[in-house]
């Protein structure tokens, strides 16, 4: 089992069909999923967001473990997951912070530049007259459904 260590904004701004949405990280999430960028799904997969927590994501997410940084860096939690584990050949981390890159490779683990990890992407060809719509529009249209039939306000 490999672990990947995403950064999470690092990775949105290489993004440009995500980068400038309301609805980043969960396109970012659904993004990662879509494309199968992490491989088996037997691979542990770990995102840390700068800044604070976004429970909508952290409660709705079941396949990825979502970190918000709060007063610290992403790179500060990326740094110390890294040094805490034990089988650091198993960690690889995805990230174009330097600093970061040199830190991980000291410590033993792998690193993963972005256009690296996003040249893993999967083709994936949308069904004839298929639609997608953003996180944002779900959860609307999720929570009027709510109003609607479960009478919750």
């Amino acid at each position: 089992m490999l672990w990947y260590i995403i950064d999470g904004w690092n990775l949105i701004h290489k993004i440009p069909s995500i980068k400038n949405r309301t609805s980043a990280k969960r396109d970012l999430i659904v993004f990662i999923k879509k494309h199968s960028l992490t491989g088996s799904k037997n691979n542990k997969v770990t995102i840390i967001f700068d800044g604070r927590i976004d429970i909508d994501i952290v409660r709705c997410e079941k396949d990825f473990e979502i970190i918000f940084s709060g007063l610290m860096s992403a790179d500060e939690i990326i740094g110390s997951k890294v040094k805490n584990y034990k089988n650091k050949r198993q960690i690889i981390v995805v990230s174009d912070d330097y600093e970061l890159i040199n830190y991980v490779k000291n410590q033993g683990a792998s690193i993963l530049k972005i256009n690296k990890f996003l040249s893993k992407k999967k083709k994936v060809t949308p069904l004839k007259d298929s639609k997608e719509i953003s996180y944002t529009l779900q959860k609307e249209i999720n929570d009027e459904l709510r109003r609607i039939w479960l009478k919750e306000e």
